[in-house]
């Protein structure tokens, strides 16, 4: 048997490029999983600590990698009532989130939120703000609008990831008062698909935003 050769000499040659696209690569591998400095450096032939010599620290690459990832999320907001401008930008970040699950690691880690998504953040403030809303209020609404809209987006992955589906063999297990209500639920909530649940939401956002004016 032969003795392996130690091969010396310079490691390889990288960027901070080459790191995002590793990271973003990874991610769109295993969208449900934490970006791991560990296995990028693996992925690249390096070790986790080379990274740091083209990145600062861990902050200024999660930050270059939300930028890549949502680099192409510019929906053109229409010049129309703000009703349809929050319709657009809502369908707009569930179609965007739905194409690239990973966004939802990325976009905020240890109190900080990404710039790149800062921005989105700024632009439903600007159409919520035709509302008349100001200061406290402005800040609330733009608040639970975007909240709602992500959780019901996470929710739509979730289940996608998982396969889970009532199964009226469970809701025979309940005690048969609550059997008899849920199953008169499904009935019902088994006939729309995500989009129509996402829209629903929407919909009734608007509507609260509307009365409450």
């Amino acid at each position: 048997m032969s003795t392996p050769v130690t091969r010396r000499g310079r490691p390889p040659k990288t960027s901070l490029e080459d790191i995002v696209d590793k990271a973003v690569e990874l991610m769109a591998r295993e969208p449900e999983k934490d970006l791991s400095l560990n296995a990028i450096a693996k992925a690249l032939g390096i070790t986790p600590m080379a990274i740091y010599r083209y990145a600062s620290d861990r902050d200024e690459l999660m930050e270059a990698v939300a930028d890549r990832m949502l680099r192409d999320f510019n929906p053109e907001i229409p010049d129309q009532p703000w009703q349809s401008q929050i319709r657009h930008w809502a369908f707009a970040t569930r179609d965007y989130f739905l194409a690239n699950p990973a966004l939802f690691t990325i976009i905020g880690w240890q109190q900080h939120i990404a710039s790149a998504w800062l921005a989105q953040i700024a632009i439903l403030a600007r159409i919520l703000a035709q509302t008349g809303r100001t200061d406290e209020r402005l800040a609330d609404t733009v608040q639970w609008v975007s909240t709602t809209v992500m959780s019901v987006i996470l929710m739509e992955i979730a289940s996608k990831r998982s396969g889970s589906r009532v199964s009226m063999s469970d809701v025979d297990k309940l005690p048969a008062e609550d059997a008899a209500l849920v199953r008169s639920l499904m009935r019902h909530l088994l006939k729309k698909n995500a989009r129509t649940v996402f829209t629903e939401c929407v919909e009734n956002m608007i509507l609260t935003i509307e009365v409450s004016q």
